[in-house]
């Protein structure tokens, strides 16, 4: 079992959907690496108070190239058999 579980609101499904197969393919990859550790050595923290939101890139998409950045949200566990939560905010795909 992991100790953290992606959250993606149902407002990022049509974005995920306009990502070519390889693009999603390496978002899926990038959230795999974050459940392990959301404060991935990739990562870098967005300066805001009362949250904690952090920035990840993806590596190259295998059929487009394209980058995806994921901005999202760290929710420590509230109970030592919970996993926290990573809550995904927003994803911006480009080259």
């Amino acid at each position: 079992m992991t100790d953290w579980r992606v959250e993606v609101p149902e407002r990022l499904f049509e974005e995920f959907a306009h990502l070519s197969p390889g693009g999603r393919r390496a978002v899926h990859d990038v959230l795999e690496r974050l459940t392990v550790d959301p404060r991935d050595p990739g990562s870098t923290t967005e300066p805001i108070q009362g949250a904690e939101l952090r920035r990840i890139m993806t590596e190259p998409a295998a059929d487009s190239g394209d980058r995806i950045t994921v901005l999202y949200r760290i929710t420590e566990p509230e109970a030592s058999t919970e996993p926290g939560r990573i809550s995904i905010l927003y994803i911006i795909s480009g080259p």
